[in-house]
C-alpha cells in the first residue's frame, strides 16, 4: 500500500511540474485573442434586448445572478452588450487586454446567464465561458509581436510560468467538460445510451433545418443510432486523452465540430461556440511554434541567423545563449 501511496505521489508531482512548467508568451495572447473573437462574435449576433420581453418571473432570482435588482430593461442590455464588444476592442487593440478580457467575459455572463433563465434555456455559451474562466487570472505578456514565440531565441523573456499553466488549464477544463458530458449520460443511462433505443428517440423527437424524412431515415435505420450515440460517448469521455497529446488536439477539435455539426442536422440544435471553444484552445495550443513562428514574425528567421555569426567584438558564437536549442515542453 506504501509504495502505492509513493507512485500516486509521484504521478502527482509530475504533474503538478508539467501544469506550472514555463511556456511561450505567444500561446497565451494566441489563447486570449480567440477566445475574446468568439465573445465578440457572440455579444454582436444576438438581439439581447428580447430579454425585456418575457415574463419577469423568468428573469428573478437566478442562481449565479441573483444579486440583480430585478427585471432587466431593454437599454440596460444594450448597455452590456456595448460594453462586452468595447472589452473585445480593447483586448484586440492591447490597449487594456486583461480589463477588457474581463468586461466581455463579465457582459457575456450576465446576459447568457438572463438568456438561458427566460424561457430559452441554452448551455451553449456555457463552455467559451468556463475555458476562459483561468484567463481572467493571467498576466499577459508585454509584446503582442511575440504571439507566436520564436523557436530559436528561448531567451528569459520568452518563456514565464505565468504564461505556461493559463493555457494548460484552459485545455484542463476544455477536457473535463466533455469528459463529464459523457458521465453524465452514462450516469442517467447506461449503457442503454448506446444500446438502446435512446438516440432513436431522441432523433424522432429533434427538429431537423431540413425537414422530419432525415431524423426519421436515421431512427429508423439499424444499428445506425446506436453508432451515432457510442461514437458521441467515445469522443467526450476520451476527451482529456486526446488533449493531453499535442499532435490530436487539432484532429479532436475537428472530431468535435463534426459531432456538432450533426447534432444541429439531425436536431436543429446550434452548438457551434462549443465547437468553436475547441478550435481555439486546440489552435493556441496544438500547433508546434516552429510553424508559426516564421508566419507570425517574417524577420525573426533572418533575424536570428545574424544573430548566430560569431562577431569580431566578442568573439561569442552561434554555440552561445542566442544558438542555444529550445528546452522541451511538458504540453
Amino acid at each position: 500500500m506504501s509504495s502505492l501511496f509513493r507512485s500516486m505521489a509521484a504521478l502527482l508531482r509530475r504533474l503538478d511540474a508539467a501544469l506550472v512548467s514555463p511556456g511561450p508568451g505567444g500561446r497565451l495572447l494566441t489563447l486570449q485573442t480567440l477566445l475574446v473573437l468568439l465573445f465578440g462574435l457572440r455579444l454582436a449576433t444576438r438581439d439581447w434586448t428580447l430579454i425585456a420581453h418575457r415574463p419577469a418571473e423568468l428573469t428573478e432570482h437566478l442562481w449565479l445572478l441573483g444579486w440583480l435588482p430585478g427585471p432587466m430593461p431593454a437599454p440596460v442590455l444594450t448597455a452590456l452588450q456595448v460594453a462586452g464588444l468595447a472589452g473585445v476592442a480593447l483586448v484586440l487593440t492591447r490597449r487594456a487586454p486583461r480589463a477588457g478580457f474581463a468586461l466581455a467575459w463579465g457582459a457575456l455572463l450576465v446576459l447568457a446567464g438572463l438568456w438561458g433563465a427566460s424561457g430559452k434555456f441554452t448551455h451553449n455559451d456555457l463552455l467559451g465561458l468556463t475555458v476562459a474562466f483561468p484567463l481572467l487570472f493571467a498576466r499577459m505578456p508585454d509584446d503582442p509581436g511575440d504571439r507566436f514565440g520564436d523557436p530559436h531565441e528561448p531567451s528569459a523573456e520568452d518563456r514565464d510560468p505565468a504564461w505556461g499553466w493559463p493555457p494548460r488549464a484552459a485545455l484542463g477544463v476544455l477536457g473535463t467538460v466533455y469528459f463529464l458530458t459523457g458521465a453524465q449520460k452514462l450516469a442517467n443511462g447506461g449503457a442503454d445510451w448506446v444500446l438502446g433505443d435512446s438516440m432513436a428517440w431522441i432523433l424522432r423527437q429533434g427538429t431537423s433545418p431540413f425537414g422530419p424524412w432525415l431524423t426519421h431515415l436515421v431512427a429508423d435505420a439499424p444499428v445506425l443510432p446506436n453508432l451515432l450515440a457510442g461514437g458521441a460517448l467515445a469522443l467526450e469521455l476520451s476527451a482529456p486523452l486526446w488533449l493531453a497529446w499535442r499532435p490530436a488536439r487539432l484532429p479532436f477539435a475537428a472530431a468535435v465540430t463534426l459531432m456538432h455539426c450533426s447534432i444541429w442536422a439531425f436536431l436543429g440544435l446550434d452548438y457551434s461556440a462549443w465547437a468553436l471553444t475547441a478550435w481555439a484552445v486546440a489552435l493556441a495550443t496544438g500547433v508546434p511554434a516552429r510553424w508559426s513562428a516564421t508566419r507570425g514574425r517574417p524577420g525573426a528567421a533572418r533575424r536570428t541567423s545574424v544573430e548566430r555569426r560569431p562577431t569580431a567584438r566578442s568573439g561569442f558564437s552561434g554555440t552561445g545563449i542566442a544558438g542555444a536549442g529550445r528546452p522541451g515542453e511538458a504540453t
